[in-house]
């Protein structure tokens, strides 16, 4: 990994911890943050770092497979699909992660909402040159 590399991926990483949080926060009947093992903090942490490795990896594929080149709209939904689906996946392991949900349906809400704020954070640092 490179320090560009690095640089995105600890952005993603503090983006995930804090949409993580603040879904807990917002909607505690939903999003549970902490367990016996975790505090709502480092399990913020932890399942913002799954999380983003969920998506590094779901970018490494999708550049694999091709499917960069299919445009804008077919990548979001992709995107928002496979971190629903690191979401779900995370979630069924909450005594390693300390992040729980209460419906499936929660974890897609998320996941789209991850790849929306993704998008918006990399457009802000592409107009500030930081990437």
């Amino acid at each position: 990994m490179d320090s560009k590399q690095l640089k995105k991926f600890f952005i993603y990483w503090v983006v995930n911890s804090v949409l993580m949080y603040l879904a807990n926060y917002l909607m505690p009947s939903y999003y549970e943050l902490g367990n016996m093992n975790f505090t709502p903090m480092s399990a913020g942490l932890v399942a913002g770092f799954a999380l983003t490795v969920v998506g590094f990896v779901a970018k490494t594929f999708a550049k694999g497979a091709g499917l960069t080149k299919r445009g804008r709209y077919p990548m979001f939904l992709y995107y928002g699909f496979a971190n629903s689906a690191g979401i779900w996946v995370i979630a069924r392991v909450a005594d390693l992660t300390g992040f729980g949900i209460s419906r499936f349906y929660w974890a897609i809400l998320l996941g789209f909402l991850a790849s929306l704020t993704h998008w918006l954070v990399r457009q802000g640092l592409k107009k500030s040159k930081l990437l």
